[in-house]
């Protein structure tokens, strides 16, 4: 059992996770209280991404073994895939408490307590980890992006320089320089930077066809260029404008979107031929990921392509919500969470119940505009709070109800998600409550957007300090309300 068990590490350790799992369960098979076996085939699992496996076979070797700072740590990486954050940063310390000097628990730690938003000290942890190992460049990376978070961005630029110095080619590293690079309105550094995303894992995309890419030097002029969204439904409201370059530059434009907002873009202006989700035209000289057209029309902050608006709600949409709605009240549609699965999208949902006190106000109605997750927190509100609750984009199509609906409220409140694009889009009055250190597109302490003139915004003073922005949002409807005819 045990050159069975040796063996299996040796394959373990070369890569070859399928060859080393039969070879720990031969051993387990023979003797099933074989610790050592249970805990590495466990391991093996974590690393197929097989967590509930995982969690199963080295739970009983950590509870076993209190002593074992190995077995915590590894538990610690199991119990954070399954997002069980809390339990992992426990067994993290246990770990470090027995072995201070074990870099990797540190590392861990770190990217755990980045995930729960205590950035201070994730930023302790990544620094304890590079006390050790001064070379980890993930962990530099890592590192930026606490820095980033806080607020540091000269800071997290050097630290984001130190990952590029050991691996120049890390796309995480090169996104993370391009975001604090925007986030400062530095366009001319960072759009270039922003073109890693297509180096980057899933959920991003690079789309590769015979016809070469758009770069802006390429005559378009009775072109047809095909452009693509690569990212979520709010990129899509947002990045729309960006085809009126290529018309200006003579070109038609053939764009493909998520299905879902066809119907919706389909009154954009300008327009353009629009085709589905992966979909490709049969024709076309040039493509382009529409995100990227800002790149290879060398856009600056203060050449954002802005309107009032550029997208219109269906009138006989419209019409239909006036019937349902009426007209009486501070009417505020709300919607406080995004897709969570999306990277990037840590902190910035809110708690519907953090607008009780606005909800509270005098003639203020609240009408949610938050569908699928999230809408939970409904059935949960405190006593007395009370939110509307319609039926609405109940078909394929996307934000069609909602956008007439919002085309009736006074005002829309909203968490950085595609609703905040969408009425902006829209030309609707909206604000966004925003984490301490938002998405790049919002940019460091500006209360208006150059996105959208009808948005303003709302940060966080401190992070995770949501109290603040709801706060500020109280004391400037209450002379709002009042001077409402």
């Amino acid at each position: 059992m045990r050159a069975w068990f040796d063996q299996a590490v040796g394959l373990h350790g070369q890569g070859r996770l399928d060859e080393a799992a039969r070879l720990y369960e031969q051993v387990l098979a023979a003797n099933p209280n074989f610790m050592d076996a249970r805990h590495m085939l466990g391991v093996v699992r974590a690393q197929q991404n097989r967590h509930q496996e995982a969690h199963d076979l080295i739970a009983p070797v950590a509870a076993a073994n209190p002593n074992d700072a190995l077995a915590l740590a590894n538990f610690g990486n199991v119990l954070a895939a399954l997002e069980r954050q809390e339990e992992a940063l426990a067994h993290y310390d246990r770990s470090l408490a027995l072995n201070p000097a074990y870099a990797s628990a540190w590392f861990f730690r770190g990217n755990v307590l980045q995930l729960l938003l205590r950035y201070d000290q994730a930023l302790q942890s990544y620094d304890r980890f590079l006390a050790l190992v001064p070379n980890g460049a993930d962990a530099w990376n890592n590192r930026a992006t606490s820095l980033q978070s806080l607020g540091r961005i000269e800071e997290a630029l050097e630290s984001v320089r130190r990952a590029l110095s050991l691996d120049p080619a890390m796309a995480e590293a090169q996104l993370n320089r391009g975001f604090c690079h925007l986030l400062m309105q530095d366009f001319a550094n960072g759009l270039a930077l922003l073109e890693w995303r297509k180096r980057m894992p899933e959920p991003m995309e690079a789309r590769n066809y015979s016809q070469p890419l758009w770069n802006g030097a390429q005559d378009l002029s009775g072109k047809t260029l095909f452009a693509y969204i690569e990212q979520g439904l709010g990129d899509a409201i947002q990045y729309y404008r960006y085809v009126g370059y290529a018309q200006a530059r003579g070109a038609k434009v053939i764009l493909s979107v998520p299905n879902q907002l066809i119907a919706l873009l389909s009154n954009a202006s300008p327009q353009v031929e629009l085709i589905g989700w992966g979909q490709v035209p049969p024709a076309f000289d040039f493509h382009i990921p529409l995100a990227s057209i800002a790149l290879a029309v060398g856009m600056r902050v203060e050449t954002i392509p802005a309107a009032d608006h550029y997208l219109s709600a269906e009138p006989e949409r419209v019409a239909r919500w006036k019937d349902k709605l009426g007209d009486h009240g501070f009417r505020i549609g709300i919607a406080w969470q995004g897709n969570q699965l999306i990277l990037g999208s840590e902190g910035k949902a809110f708690a519907v119940s953090a607008l009780e006190s606005i909800s509270r106000l005098p003639g203020v109605r609240l009408i949610a505009l938050q569908k699928n997750a999230g809408s939970e927190q409904l059935t949960q509100l405190p006593p007395g709070m009370t939110v509307e609750r319609y039926d609405f984009d109940q078909g394929p199509d996307a934000f069609l109800d909602t956008a007439a609906i919002m085309k009736h409220c006074d005002l829309v409140i909203t968490a950085d998600t595609a609703p905040a694009h969408l009425a902006g889009a829209l030309g609707v009055p909206a604000w966004v409550a925003l984490k301490f250190v938002p998405d790049w597109r919002w940019f460091l302490g500006r209360e208006d957007s150059p996105w959208y003139p009808s948005l303003r915004l709302f940060r966080q003073a401190a992070p995770n300090d949501w109290a603040s922005v709801f706060a500020a949002m109280e004391a400037e409807l209450r002379p709002l309300i009042a001077h409402k005819p």
